[in-house]
């Protein structure tokens, strides 16, 4: 499961903001057989320091500990992928919650499956790449446009009929 948690960093972008604003991160979570998180550490993509993610959106932050050598990254995972699926993503400069998810699914077996490897929004849309897995041996890479203003008026459509 893919969700995010908050770091104590600031983006350059919102140095200047009157009200702090975090820096929110993915990460890429396995559950149990009872629906709970499995705890992990993770590094912030932005600051370097470690977070102990234990819930859903939720993470504590061990102060003191950046960069550690110990927690998984992106490296480590590519090792157990194949070559071909390790080039896109590098190509699209995917984040470590992506190469995650990916070796779940070969590690389990869940084809086929669907992993939006980048997301820009082009002033009303979502523009979506898409990495299909069919099999794994079988890969395709998809491009999607999500219209968000046509979300928005249907959700006002909805309201109007109702």
């Amino acid at each position: 499961m893919k969700h995010l948690v908050e770091c104590h960093c600031i983006l350059p972008l919102y140095k200047n903001s009157k009200k702090p604003i975090y820096h929110k991160f993915a990460v890429y979570s396995k559950i149990d057989d009872a629906g709970n998180v499995i705890p992990k550490y993770v590094n912030c993509n932005n600051c370097g320091i470690v977070h102990l993610v234990y819930e859903y959106c939720k993470s504590d932050i061990k102060i003191g500990k950046e960069d550690a050598g110990s927690i998984r990254t992106i490296k480590d995972i590519s090792i157990s992928l194949p070559e071909r699926i390790v080039s896109v993503l590098k190509e699209y400069d995917s984040t470590i919650d992506i190469y995650e998810e990916i070796e779940d699914i070969f590690d389990n077996d869940i084809f086929p499956k669907q992993i939006v490897i980048k997301r820009e929004i082009i002033e009303e849309n979502q523009q979506l790449k898409i990495l299909e897995i069919k099999s794994k041996d079988s890969f395709k890479i998809l491009s999607e446009t999500i219209n968000t203003t046509l979300i928005k008026n249907w959700g006002l459509i909805n309201e109007l009929f109702s």
